[in-house]
C-alpha cells in the first residue's frame, strides 16, 4: 500500500459498500466490477462462498463479503456487484470474487488522507484493514485483499471452483 517512497502523492482506489460500510481496495488489485453478476451455486461450499462466477471459461470463487466481515446475516441480491480481485496463493496469480452491495466512483487517497486502522477488539478479525482514509466528511476502511482470507479458506474455495473439493470444513481465520 503506501509506502515512504510515496509519501504525499495520491495513490487510487475502488470504494464499495457492504453492509453500510465503506471501503476501499487498491485499483492495482482489482481486475474488474461484474454488477448483477450470475453466481453458479458451489455444492458443499463454506458459508463463506457465495457461489462461482464463470467468465471466459474460467470459473472464479466469489467469497460473501458480508459473512467474511462477520456481519449479522442480512437479505442479499439474487445477482451481486462483484469486483474482482487479484490475489496470490501459493506463490500463484489467481482471481478472487467479492460480493459487495455496490461500487462508488474511483478514490485518490494520498498518505495525508490515510490513518492508522482501528482495533475492533476480538469480536471481529480485521487484520485485512491497513487503515482508514478521509473521504469527503467521513472515512473508509482500506482493505489489503490479499489478507482477506487465510490461506486454507482460499485453497478451499479454489479447489471448489475447480470442482475438487478440500476434504473437511473449511478453514477459520484465527
Amino acid at each position: 500500500m503506501m509506502n515512504a517512497g510515496t509519501q504525499g502523492r495520491a495513490e487510487p482506489y475502488l470504494h464499495f459498500v457492504v453492509g453500510g460500510e465503506h471501503y476501499a481496495a487498491p485499483t492495482a488489485r482489482v481486475a474488474e466490477v461484474v454488477p448483477e453478476a450470475r453466481l453458479e451455486p458451489v455444492k458443499d461450499a463454506p458459508p463463506h462462498v457465495r457461489g462461482v462466477l464463470v467468465q471466459d471459461g474460467q470459473a472464479v470463487p466469489v467469497v460473501d463479503l458480508s459473512r467474511v466481515l462477520g456481519q449479522a446475516l442480512r437479505t442479499v441480491k439474487a445477482r451481486p456487484t462483484v469486483v474482482v480481485a487479484q490475489v496470490n496463493c501459493g506463490g500463484e496469480p489467481q482471481r478472487l470474487g467479492l460480493a459487495v452491495d455496490g461500487v462508488g466512483g474511483p478514490l485518490e487517497l494520498s498518505s495525508r488522507d490515510v490513518v492508522p486502522a482501528p482495533s475492533f477488539g476480538a469480536a471481529m478479525p480485521v487484520d485485512f484493514l491497513v487503515g482508514m482514509g478521509r473521504h469527503g466528511d467521513g472515512l473508509v476502511l482500506l482493505m489489503d485483499v490479499e489478507r482477506l482470507l487465510s490461506e486454507p479458506q482460499l485453497l478451499t474455495a479454489l479447489k471448489l471452483t475447480s470442482g475438487t473439493a478440500a476434504p473437511g470444513p473449511a478453514h477459520r481465520r484465527s
